[in-house]
């Protein structure tokens, strides 16, 4: 299945090689072409840029016939820039023209909605706000894909697969760009002091029009999901240098810190930021919409109170994949689908019968409270992906192991495109397949690691990891089944003080 995003400040090419929940992508692209930039004051997309996109159309086209994506498996869909363009029907006729495509123009409401569904693909649970920052506009919402009770959720829409997003998501014209070259045109600072308490004001409209639940605000403020390429700059920006897990998907920060971000750079010049800012994954072009960004932010935190912050890969490319899936596949979680579909390519994945007595014994063997869902480990969840993952380095030489497993979910790793996963999740499972395979790991990244989990909750997983090596000792070819077999089993004995 192919789709076409053509954002304001770039257009996006994916093909996903199945609806599944975690949504693999087969390939992905991005042309940059800065519809916005390219319009001047008049709002006419050139001609000359108008090739340049029915070039990459085109190349796109051959893409997805290299694949064999089926004609009618194709989706393209435009935003804000060529929904504001004067020009936008004679350019989306050539475009139709040239290539067979039609484009579906999507408006402000549904790019808020499908933005917000991009942000729901990329977690397992998203419960807070959601806010996609693009070239051209911004688009505010609210999702919760867990059920809280809340009388003042009447008015919400609920989709068939019991997802609550706001009924009235809001589209904003400040996206990066367009903020960028509205900052340009303030002459004085206080036409820059006009221009931020114009932003205020419709964010605040924004803030009402939502009608954010109650119950997703917390004493400390709201968890804000953000997506959008003029959002995840900042992320990018605001990880150390030498931060273990280069991710932008799952990274977070707290309110406070992403306060302070914006604060540093909101009155940079973006011309030297141009220049000088050497940051992974931010381009030339990127650092200089920094200041506009952090302009925006500035004026979000003054509307809207927030404690932590998650950054999120999913977009309108990604919202509108999942929108497509049935309601039985959205339910499923995104990292158990995923490293289902890793493993099933190896010939040293464990059978249901081996997973079902490995599990039986890890969880006889812990502490009930630690299965809990609303256990901070999430083991529940971390621990079946853990156990699947526990075979495929065992035909490895010994001294590698460990640390090929502890890289599997990250960065270097071959799930590190996995969405449903926090940073500190991916260090839950990075240390329990460390010590699933002994826990030698020769990387200096790996005390990193561990300091992201603590050290109550690295004891839990040497704990786990090195039961799971034991399980393996005992029964190297029929890992667990063997064990059972064998009369061994393990159990918790929990002392109490007496009085």
């Amino acid at each position: 299945f192919g789709v076409v995003d053509m954002g304001s400040n770039g257009i996006r090419f994916g093909i996903v090689s199945a609806l599944a929940r975690h949504l693999p992508v087969a390939y992905e692209e991005r042309a940059p072409i800065a519809l916005l930039d390219a319009q001047g004051d008049d709002r006419v997309i050139p001609s000359d840029t108008i090739d340049e996109v029915i070039t990459s159309f085109l190349r796109f086209k051959k893409l997805c016939q290299d694949a064999q994506v089926e004609i009618q498996n194709v989706r393209v869909i435009a935003t804000e820039a060529t929904r504001i363009a004067a020009n936008s029907k004679e350019f989306l006729d050539k475009i139709y023209q040239a290539t067979g495509w039609t484009v579906s123009l999507l408006s402000k409401q549904q790019e808020a909605l499908i933005s917000a569904s991009g942000i729901v693909g990329s977690f397992n649970h998203v419960n807070g706000l959601t806010m996609d920052l693009g070239g051209g506009s911004v688009e505010v919402s609210y999702v919760m894909t867990t059920s809280i009770p809340d009388d003042n959720l009447k008015n919400d829409t609920t989709t068939d697969d019991s997802i609550r997003v706001s009924p009235h998501p809001v589209s904003m014209p400040y996206g990066a760009a367009a903020l960028k070259r509205r900052l340009a045109r303030c002459e004085s600072e206080k036409d820059v002091q006009a221009l931020y308490k114009e932003v205020v004001t419709e964010l605040k409209k924004a803030h009402d029009q939502a009608q954010l639940p109650d119950t997703l605000a917390h004493k400390d403020g709201y968890k804000v999901y953000m997506s959008g390429g003029g959002f995840r700059a900042l992320g990018y920006l605001s990880m150390a240098h030498m931060y273990p897990i280069p991710i932008i998907n799952g990274y977070s920060v707290t309110g406070k810190e992403f306060k302070e971000l914006a604060k540093h750079y909101r009155n940079k010049n973006p011309h030297e930021l141009m220049k000088k800012l050497k940051v992974f994954r931010v381009s030339k072009r990127r650092a200089g919409m920094i200041p506009a960004s952090c302009f925006l932010v500035s004026a979000i935190l003054e509307v809207f109170k927030i404690r932590r912050v998650y950054f999120s890969e999913g977009g309108v490319r990604l919202g509108y994949c999942w929108q497509l899936l049935s309601a039985e596949e959205k339910q499923k979680d995104p990292l158990i689908e995923g490293v289902k579909a890793y493993t099933a390519q190896s010939e040293f994945t464990l059978s249901q019968k081996e997973f079902d007595a490995i599990y039986a014994i890890l969880a006889n063997a812990l502490p009930e409270l630690y299965l809990d869902p609303l256990h901070p480990l999430q083991l529940h969840r971390l621990l079946p992906a853990a156990i699947h993952l526990s075979n495929l380095t065992s035909h490895y030489p010994k001294e590698t192991r460990a640390f090929v497993a502890f890289h599997m979910p990250l960065a270097g790793g071959p799930l590190a495109n996995v969405p449903g996963l926090s940073h500190r999740e991916r260090a839950i499972i990075a240390i329990l397949l460390a010590y699933r395979q002994g826990g030698a790991v020769p990387d200096p990244i790996f005390y990193a690691i561990q300091a992201m989990v603590g050290r109550r909750g690295v004891t839990v997983c040497k704990y786990v990891g090195r039961l799971m090596e034991l399980v393996f000792a005992v029964s190297p070819l029929h890992p667990g089944v063997g064990l059972i077999e064998s009369g061994l089993s393990f159990t918790t004995i929990v002392h109490t003080k007496s009085n």
